[in-house]
Parts: C-alpha cells; structure tokens; sequence
C-alpha cells in the first residue's frame, strides 16, 4: 500500500502537469489539411500565456536558449528550417536544467499544376518559417511540462497502442465460369430446347429465366423459342 509521504509527493509532481493539461477551445484550432487533418492545433500564444501563467514574466521566470539551427533540402527542392531550444523554467527561486525541444517548418514548398498540357512547378517561399519553427520548438519543449497534454495525449495514443497483427493475404483463384452456349434456329440444340419448353409447367416469364441461364439467346429467338413450343400465342 502507497504511504500518505509517496502519494503526497507525487501529486506535488504533478501539480504544474495538471494545471496546464487542458486546452480551452478558443486555443484550439482544426486541422483541415495533410496528414495531420482531424487532429487539433495549439495556438502558440496559448502556451506562452501558460508559461508566463506559471513561472513569471518570460526573461524572468522563463527563457529560451538557441542551441542549433538548420536547413534541410529535400531532392525535390524542397527546403525546411529545424531549430534546437533549450527551455529554462523557475521554481521556487531555482533554474531548471535544460528542457529541449526542437521544431521545424518549410521553407520553401513545390506546388504542381497542369497549363496547356505541360507541368508547371512553383516555388513559394515561407518568411514566417524561421518564426514557425522556434514556437514549435517551444511546444515540444513545453510538452515535456504537461501543457496542453490532453491533445497531445489524444493524438499520439494510437500511435502507441498496439496495432492488429495485419493477416497475410491469400490469393482466391479465380473462377472462369464456363460459357453459355448459343441457341438459336440454327443450332443443333434447337429442337431440343422447344421440346423442353413444351413440357414444362412454369409461366412465360420462369421459361424465359431458366432458357436465359442456359443458353445465349436474344429475345427475338426467345419469344420465336416459347411460340413454337405452345408457351406464347
């Protein structure tokens, strides 16, 4: 059984955690696009309210130290800047170690369209992207205090969970059904079918059905069939 010291303490843990967790809605924003779509966005300015909220004015109670930053270029030409931070947070007059956190966001972005028959590539350059990446940074370093955990816990829990064992596929051989043959007057199963038609029972329509199960027939050889054998006037 947890000892009241243990349970105590690990509440105080969780103090800030659970203070910052919860997301209000007018942070929180859809993603409409991408790989990301149905997953919710945090305002930025959110987490730096929580951050100011929690531990003081930001240079004072908070800071952030640039450690790295850095293009990449995809071999499309695409271009993304990532950004390595260092978050310091106070506590009860002490600095914290070092809380990392790095973002990222593109530069510069390809878009492909189609004029005339011929394929037109576009680039388009992002002057936010720098400013993009660092309150990224910011937000996963921030993530490591528990703010705006509940979303994050949301969208990364299936990611962890265990997925099904995916059943490998087995091949269903294909079925040629055989072809039907042709009646007509001048096949040799003519005389054959009007006398089968002769002798049944079953109205117009369930000879027609079962004729046109068995054999390829157009309508007019159908009707002319079902005369001969008495079915039709």
């Amino acid at each position: 059984m947890e000892n009241s010291n243990s349970s105590s303490q690990n509440k105080g843990n969780l103090e800030i955690y659970n203070q910052v967790r919860t997301v209000p809605e007018n942070a929180l924003k859809k993603i409409e696009a991408g790989r990301l779509k149905g997953k919710s966005d945090i305002n930025p300015m959110w987490r730096i309210k929580v951050l100011t909220e929690q531990f003081g004015q930001v240079g004072f109670g908070w800071y952030t130290e640039v450690v790295r930053e850095w293009t990449e270029v995809s071999e499309s030409g695409e271009t993304a800047v990532f950004i390595d931070i260092n978050l310091f947070v106070k506590k009860d007059g002490e600095w914290s170690k070092p809380i990392h956190g790095t973002g990222g966001n593109k530069v510069v972005s390809l878009e492909k369209k189609w004029e005339n028959g011929e394929c037109i590539i576009n680039q388009y350059l992002d002057d936010e992207a720098y400013k993009k990446a660092y309150t990224d940074a910011i937000s996963v370093a921030a993530k490591a205090l528990g703010i705006g955990a509940d979303v994050y816990w949301e969208a990364d829990k299936t990611k962890y969970d265990a997925r099904p064992v995916e059943q490998p596929s087995v091949a269903v051989p294909e079925v040629h059904q055989p072809e039907k043959p042709v009646l007509s007057p001048a096949t040799s199963n003519w005389r054959q079918a009007v006398a089968f038609c002769a002798k049944q029972n079953d109205s117009v329509d369930n000879l027609k059905e079962r004729i046109n199960k068995k054999y390829n027939i157009s309508e007019a050889f159908l009707n002319q069939l079902l005369k001969q054998a008495g079915k039709l006037a």
